[in-house]
């Protein structure tokens, strides 16, 4: 028994594995983000499941989007609060030149009244669009409960969300391809169709 408990030690000796008690995270400032090549963006596309989607990046915390087609196909959502932050692959104090293709790149995220969180990695360049929605049970179970103007119908969808199931939560990973990109000014209230 001691040989053996004699080698363990060495192995963990010879790994020189710090003790975490022992780290100091260093804090560091978060990169500006440049959201200039992303605001005022009217965007369609399309996942590899034939979902389509349409989305207006409206400022710097708002969406609109239409649902084009999809479980639920037909949903339009106006002033959608979300954040929005440009990728850049270094820190502040790493001198790494950022390549056009990575600048163009945008991580998009917000939580809806329905309880769906949605984050978005978009790539204006390369015309990609990667998205992660978390769906609550009730809406895999009734996504035509949501296929609306929701503005019209805050109160229903919060009262939908809160009857529930939440759980489980339904993850759905998807890849689109952006197949129209236009820019338009500022808070346009009309780009995207309410109905």
């Amino acid at each position: 028994m001691g040989k053996a408990s004699s080698t363990r030690k060495s192995v963990k000796e010879s790994l020189l594995i710090p003790d975490i008690s022992e780290i100091m995270l260093q804090p560091f400032e978060e990169p500006a983000s440049d959201l200039s090549g992303i605001l005022g963006k009217h965007i369609i596309y399309t996942y590899s499941n034939g979902w389509e989607y349409e989305m207006y990046y409206k400022n710097s915390d708002t969406v609109d989007y239409k649902v084009r087609s999809g479980s639920v196909g037909g949903r339009v959502v106006k002033g959608q609060k979300v954040s929005i932050r440009q990728l850049q692959t270094a820190l502040p104090s790493e001198k790494v030149e950022a390549s056009e293709s990575e600048m163009s790149s945008y991580m998009i995220s917000w939580v809806e009244p329905t309880g769906t969180s949605v984050v978005q990695v978009l790539n204006l360049n390369r015309r990609e669009v990667r998205t992660v929605i978390l769906f609550p049970d009730w809406v895999v179970k009734e996504p035509l409960k949501t296929v609306c103007f929701q503005n019209e119908h805050l109160d229903l969808m919060r009262s939908y969300r809160d009857q529930g199931p939440t759980y489980p939560i339904h993850p759905k990973i998807m890849l689109g391809r952006l197949h129209f990109i236009e820019h338009c000014t500022l808070d346009n209230e009309h780009v995207i169709n309410s109905h």
